[in-house]
């Protein structure tokens, strides 16, 4: 089974502009390619207040990084619902062709308080992804027109992608009709940041059932995952740098209640370390040899694709570009 790494980069700061971030980047991006990452990944939000991590507009991020890599360029994930379809059809098009077919979209529903904002009904948000995803393959096989519940339209999107049938979709989700959308809409599921180890475990074998009675290969099918991730040369200095970093993911997850222990309850970060409670259950910070041994228990689960997010909110580079450098050197290679 071949075992892919990418990385998933936090891309807005509170202490720099955007364009300064992507130029800190650059040298980054080309170490990775050199140490075999095989992709780039930029996650979506939609803040009310200054909030470092992901972006609004993810696609734009990975538009302006087209010319600078040769790496895959992903989301991870668009807020799926808070799209309108054809809109998002054409700018993944573009995205695509801009890229030369390097683009690959990893999609979520995203959260009620967000959809409200947009004036979209959280109890439509089943209904509505599944139409999204079906108006995408749609338009990006060629079709001419889509009518369904919730989108009704003439005319095609032109120019359409370069990828034969457009862009790999790749889909998240906790629940079963995740896998179902995965299996019948997407090309592979995607596990997202504050996932449990036993969400994830759990979801990869239902994808392979639900792969295998659609009579599809199990053995093909791509399960991604992205983990938050600091690497330092020991352990003890990996926890005791990287934590302030760590937790500040954690504990945004965690403040509407996405962080769980293994029994699916939810823990709350006022009263809960949430570094020290949940580990590699949900994220990785050690030595390279610790990191070895937490994705190979990942990849004992099913999981085949990695995206590091290596870079959390106002992290210095120079603690970022470590990591990259360590997993480049000293992990990568006992996955190969």
């Amino acid at each position: 089974m071949a075992i892919g790494f990418g990385l998933a980069l936090d891309f807005w700061s509170n202490s720099k502009s955007l364009s300064r971030h992507l130029d800190d980047y650059a040298e980054l991006l080309s170490l990775a390619e050199g140490y075999g990452f095989n992709s780039v990944w930029a996650g979506e939000n939609r803040p009310r207040q200054p909030e470092p991590g992901h972006v609004p507009s993810p696609l734009l991020i990975l538009a302006s990084l087209a010319n600078r890599t040769t790496l895959r360029l992903g989301t991870g994930v668009t807020l799926l619902t808070l799209w309108q379809p054809l809109r998002l059809a054409y700018d993944g098009a573009i995205l695509d062709q801009l890229s030369d077919g390097r683009f690959t979209l990893g999609v979520g529903v995203g959260v009620a308080p967000t959809m409200k904002r947009y004036g979209v009904p959280p109890e439509e948000a089943g209904s509505r992804t599944d139409e999204t995803l079906q108006i995408l393959k749609a338009m990006w096989r060629g079709d001419k027109e889509f009518h369904g519940k919730h989108f009704d339209f003439k005319g095609g999107v032109v120019p359409g992608p370069v990828q034969k049938g457009g862009p790999p979709i790749w889909v998240g989700g906790t629940i079963q009709r995740s896998i179902r959308r995965a299996v019948e809409l997407g090309d592979a599921w995607y596990g997202a940041t504050q996932y449990h180890f036993e969400v994830v475990k759990r979801q990869a074998n239902r994808y392979r059932i639900a792969l295998g009675a659609a009579g599809r290969d199990p053995g093909a099918a791509t399960v991604a995952l992205n983990r938050t991730t600091f690497l330092a040369p020991t352990d003890a200095q990996a926890r005791r740098e990287g934590k302030a970093y760590v937790s500040q993911v954690l504990n945004f997850y965690g403040s509407f209640g996405a962080i769980t222990n293994a029994a699916g309850e939810s823990l709350d970060p006022k009263t809960t370390d949430l570094f020290e409670a949940v580990n590699d259950e949900v994220y990785f910070a050690g030595s390279p040899a610790s990191c070895v041994e937490s994705i190979q228990r990942y990849v004992e689960a099913g999981v085949t694709q990695f995206n590091l997010r290596v870079s959390m909110g106002d992290m210095p580079t120079d603690l970022v570009k470590r990591s990259v450098q360590l997993l480049g050197e000293e992990v990568l290679p006992r996955f190969r």
